[in-house]
């Protein structure tokens, strides 16, 4: 399918895809590639079908099954997901005894900072004869020792998830739902996932709870799984200040009433959660039918050359036409651009679609920061998704500090936030950006001069001349690796007419000279008379 791919350490590669009717279907990095689930692959070998003439043919239905293979790739709704089958762990889970799930919602709407205290003093007390617990306390069912460890050990996976994908994962979650598949495994899932963050003021300290800036969401998990069984839980849509955990419990439970042996319980846990492909599942599934439509989605389902259409080819701009085909004065660059990187943005500004690949340090996330900006340029909207915080960070300073910070809307880790997008958004249309005065006539003019010479100075570098069959950059290249030479006669005509052959031939004879001259100087070192 792809009509070209180079890959070099000058510039990045492109291996190249178009069809500017259809949208954008997004440059993807080498990165992206690689986090590109294996499933793909699978899936396109499992909707394999074989037409009359014994060749490959895939229809609409191969290119569903891949879909559908894809999509179940993004969640597992196996009993291996805590979010279906929560099991209590030493490290990576804190039960809590006290107090009770609605005052604990109650107190996490004050975002006052939650202590922690366990269970040492307390083990052998009967709950009810347990002393109460001063305000904004919660009872860990650790051990007193044990519950120090166990919070850092909480809040350094939490802050590692946060710094590498910009994903909150810390949930403090109430309630549990007991039920029980089809084959009568018994499972128990948390139901009210409120996120959550743990600080700490030292490396001995006992960290504290904060809430969380998300919203609470209801296990969309287990939502997911037990829809194949014909139950559908409600919907949570209220911010932590509007919940009613009572009534949300109370349609938990009409939900699953004719459920023998389901129930639902009060557990309060503080663990670790990730799901946020759960939103991706969803996503490909109300659209299924847009997904299966788009011609890169098809191209990427089936194997056979002949069943994918040739619109997306296009020839990519050679480095060596560049400054012809898409001259910089035409091209709206951000930043500096090589002739490799410059031809990818021009690739995206006429809506191809490509994938840009090439090795380490190359100029990708440059690039990507160019192809925005120009696209901005151009009156585009850009949506860059990376599975890496990181990835996004590096493109957003670069376009930041290049003055269009006021055209950026972040939409990840905490800045995906309500509070946090209403005040990017009233930032944006409070501060009228003022654009730097341009570059007057007369110099524009000069540099496109500068830029004329400058190729014709490197082309006249790398032009093979006659009768040598060299460049002149070859010759100078040539030329210094014979430093260790000694010196020798200039000529008093340059060799104007020296053709291969003749090369050849002074070559030859060089070589029977050194030949000669070695034995010649090893005797006259013994003392010997030469002559």
């Amino acid at each position: 399918m792809p009509s070209r791919f180079r890959d070099d350490t000058s510039g990045p590669a492109q291996l190249s895809w178009a069809d500017p009717s259809w949208p954008n279907f997004g440059s993807w990095t080498h990165d992206t590639l690689e986090a590109v689930p294996s499933r793909w692959s699978e899936a396109r070998a499992d909707v394999t079908r074989m037409n009359d003439e014994g060749d490959e043919h895939h229809g609409p239905e191969d290119i569903a099954a891949a879909l559908t293979v894809w999509r179940n790739g993004l969640v597992n709704l196996t009993g291996v997901n805590r979010l279906i089958n929560f099991k209590h762990s030493k490290t990576g889970t804190m039960k809590i005894t006290a107090p009770p799930a609605q005052q604990i919602l109650h107190g996490l709407r004050t975002t006052r900072s939650w202590w922690f205290v366990g269970t040492s003093d307390t083990e052998s007390t009967p709950l009810e004869a347990q002393p109460a617990l001063p305000a904004y306390t919660l009872r860990g069912a650790k051990d007193d020792k044990d519950l120090g460890p166990v919070l850092r050990s909480l809040l350094r996976k939490a802050k590692q998830e946060y710094l590498d994908r910009g994903l909150s994962v810390l949930y403090i979650a109430l309630g549990m739902l007991e039920w029980r598949d089809i084959d009568d495994t018994a499972y128990a899932s948390p139901l009210l996932l409120i996120p959550v963050d743990l600080t700490s003021s030292g490396p001995r300290d006992i960290p504290r709870l904060q809430v969380g800036e998300d919203d609470p969401v209801l296990n969309p998990a287990l939502a997911l799984r037990l829809q194949d069984l014909g139950v559908t839980l409600p919907t949570v849509v209220d911010t932590i200040a509007d919940l009613d955990l009572a009534a949300l419990f109370g349609e938990v439970r009409r939900a699953i009433r004719t459920r023998e042996g389901w129930a639902v319980n009060d557990t309060v846990v503080l663990s670790c959660f990730s799901f946020h492909k759960e939103a991706m599942y969803r996503d490909l599934l109300a659209n299924e039918a847009l997904v299966l439509d788009h011609p890169a989605v098809r191209a990427m389902a089936i194997q056979n050359p002949n069943d994918q259409t040739d619109a997306f080819h296009f020839d990519e701009i050679q480095p060596e036409d560049i400054d012809q085909e898409a001259p910089p004065e035409d091209t709206p660059l951000v930043l500096d651009a090589d002739s490799s990187q410059r031809a990818c943005v021009v690739a995206a500004i006429a809506g191809r679609s490509f994938v840009m690949d090439g090795p380490p340090g190359t100029g990708k996330s440059q690039t990507i920061a160019n192809m925005i900006g120009a696209l901005l340029h151009a009156g585009k909207t850009v949506l860059f998704v990376s599975e890496k915080a990181a990835a996004l960070e590096v493109v957003r300073n670069r376009l930041a500090e290049a003055g269009l910070d006021n055209y950026l809307l972040e939409l990840h880790s905490h800045k995906a936030s309500r509070k946090e997008v209403a005040t990017a958004l009233a930032h944006a249309l409070d501060n009228i950006p003022i654009a730097p005065a341009g570059m007057d006539l007369l110099s524009r003019k000069i540099l496109i001069k500068r830029r004329h010479q400058l190729n014709a100075y490197a082309g006249a570098m790398n032009q093979t001349r006659e009768p040598l069959g060299y460049s002149l950059h070859a010759v100078l290249g040539l030329i210094a690796n014979l430093e260790h030479v000694p010196a020798a006669p200039t000529p008093d005509r340059p060799p104007t007419n020296l053709t291969p052959d003749m090369l050849h031939s002074i070559r030859e004879a060089s070589d029977r000279l050194r030949r000669a001259w070695r034995p010649a100087r090893t005797s006259a070192d013994d003392g010997h008379t030469i002559g």
